[in-house]
């Protein structure tokens, strides 16, 4: 449906969804007005933030992305174009393969929270051994990141809802 402004130019408007239904407010004594916003309310589901922040909680959501920056951080780091820094051979693999580790680490503490002692401590470990294989851990930054990552995660676990005291339960 079209209306003509003032000004001439045309406006779309929309007309009201289901207009056409009857309400059964009116015969229970409400107005039409109120009945028809009740009638047409979408069910209750949880809304996309509410389910992100569930997940979100269900997980060491900040330790993992702490490491994952850390991974990447370290990653571009060691590939940085430094004329100092130049590695051959095993030790070069190292410098690419502890960062992505670490990611990989990361990712795995969203997806599969499970076993997060052992992903927290592996971050930890490639945090500590990035001081030696990849420009001074990612020049402190990356080394630091992935060690605050990995013990927010090493210190997480599911919550439980509030705990309470027995006085406070006997009291009740």
């Amino acid at each position: 449906m079209t209306t003509a402004n003032p000004g001439g130019s045309a406006r779309w408007t929309a007309e009201p969804p289901f207009e056409s239904e009857p309400t059964t407010a009116s015969a229970e004594g409400g107005s039409p007005e109120t009945s028809s916003v009740a009638s047409h309310a979408a069910p209750a589901k949880p809304g996309l933030y509410r389910r992100w922040r569930a997940w979100r909680k269900s997980r060491p959501f900040v330790g993992a992305l702490l490491a994952i920056l850390a991974g990447t951080e370290i990653l571009l780091a060691y590939s940085a174009p430094l004329p100092v820094a130049i590695h051959f051979g095993f030790r070069n693999l190292m410098g690419f393969a502890v960062p992505i580790l670490m990611i990989l680490c990361g990712l795995m503490l969203w997806f599969a929270p499970a076993p997060r002692a052992f992903y927290a401590i592996l971050i930890i470990l490639t945090s500590l051994a990035s001081w030696l294989t990849s420009n001074l851990g990612g020049f402190f930054l990356g080394m630091l990141l992935g060690i605050l990552g990995g013990s927010l995660a090493l210190s997480w676990s599911p919550d439980k809802g509030p705990k309470r005291s027995k006085k406070a339960a006997e009291a009740t």
